[in-house]
């Protein structure tokens, strides 16, 4: 039976699959450039039979593996590392300083390639074209639609849907976790610049002091969710950095805030950042700052639209799961708060199916995403991973 099989060919295949995780591992590029990671992605790609393109959107890659006449299965891996400083003290860990696969992603091009390698075997179970997508800057949220800028849905087969998996170090090891319907938050990444009036630190009373006017913005723009937003919707603002100043006693004119808001709809989204706009304004005013030196507000590009999962695609891909990796071996879980731009191919009308797999070890209090210290032990999320996008394709590409 093709469970059977596919759990032969995964774990026959998994010492070379760790080999190429571990060789990922050590060579982190950050976002925009991935170009040795590319690379051995797509010679991994190429090598399991696929016709692999490089070079879109940046340094993304499409493998395409025909199988005759059929549907269009896109199956997606984002390649792109952080900008973290690696603490795993693992024997394979990052050889460039500063930069480390610390969300997953080598586990998600491994699990690409392996399940390349089970669907060329298994080419009498399926039938179709099944594109492979490295995916790069998915970190900055900008490369699903530097791929379809650049012909991702015009030059290759459109996809009649699209599945990805990513790491879930909540979920235990053996575990799937997904839902239908709305999956991951949208994420904005917002410059608040909050200007005043330098000068001396002993001469308050002569500068407009930008650096305490940051400070009661920061807090009340805490009361957006407790006071504004519907208790039922989901809204997330954090500041993650604040930059003032660089001398002891010289008051500067303007501290950088840099937020990140999460939300699950449009009309949140909205409300969010009019009542962002609305109250660094008025607590400049309240502040005494004059009207040309209000705080200026700027959405960047590192933005990601609400993920929302096709239901009927996820849950006929879950039971093609649950039929090789067990009755239990799937779970629905509750919508995230982290964002993701594999959100941004469900804008163009592609169905989307999107995967947690579980890297919780029995009584393991580990590391999470993005964190120095992130380790999975490889085996287990590489096997499940590939046989979650293998079984997955496979489902949406049925033999005649």
């Amino acid at each position: 039976m093709l469970p059977e099989r596919i759990r032969e060919l995964i774990r026959a295949d998994l010492p070379s699959l760790l080999a190429l995780y571990r060789d990922l591992h050590a060579h982190p590029e950050i976002s925009g450039e991935e170009a040795e990671t590319a690379g051995r992605l797509a010679a991994a790609l190429s090598a399991a039979g696929c016709r692999v393109t490089g070079g879109i959107g940046g340094h993304g890659i499409v493998g395409v593996l025909e199988n005759g006449a059929g549907p269009v299965v896109m199956l997606r891996a984002d390649m792109d590392a952080l900008p973290v400083a690696e603490e795993t003290g693992l024997p394979y860990a990052s050889q460039r300083p500063g930069v480390m696969h610390a969300c997953g992603h080598d586990v998600h091009m491994t699990a690409l390639v392996g399940a390349a390698r089970l669907l060329a075997a298994t080419k009498e179970r399926w039938r179709g074209t099944v594109l492979f997508v490295g995916q790069p800057a998915e970190e900055i949220a900008a490369g699903a639609r530097l791929m379809i800028a650049d012909g991702l849905f015009s030059r290759f087969p459109r996809p009649d849907c699209a599945v990805a998996v990513h790491v879930g170090p909540d979920l235990p090891v053996g575990t799937v976790g997904s839902r239908g319907g709305i999956l991951s938050a949208g994420g904005e990444s917002i410059d608040l610049v909050v200007r005043g009036i330098g000068g001396h630190a002993a001469h308050p009373d002569r500068a407009r002091d930008p650096i305490l006017l940051a400070a009661q913005t920061v807090l009340a723009l805490q009361a957006i969710r407790s006071r504004e937003i519907d208790p039922n919707e989901f809204f997330i603002l954090s500041t993650g950095a604040i930059h003032g100043g660089r001398k002891h006693n010289a008051i500067p004119d303007e501290v950088v805030l840099k937020m990140s808001m999460r939300y699950h709809t449009r009309t949140v989204q909205e409300q969010g950042l009019a009542a962002i706009r609305r109250i660094a304004e008025g607590t400049a005013v309240a502040a005494g700052i004059p009207p040309a030196l209000m705080p200026t507000i700027s959405v960047i590009g590192e933005s990601a639209p609400p993920l929302y999962t096709d239901t009927a695609l996820t849950e006929g891909c879950a039971a093609a799961i649950r039929a090789c990796l067990g009755a239990e071996s799937t779970v629905e879980i509750p919508p995230l708060s982290g964002s993701e731009d594999f959100a941004v191919f469900g804008e163009e009308g592609i169905p989307l199916a999107y995967f947690r797999i579980g890297t919780k070890e029995a009584g393991d209090g580990g590391a999470y995403l993005h964190s120095s210290r992130f380790a999975p032990r490889p085996e287990a999320a590489v096997e499940t991973g590939a046989i979650v996008l293998a079984v997955a394709a496979i489902a949406c590409a049925p033999p005649e």
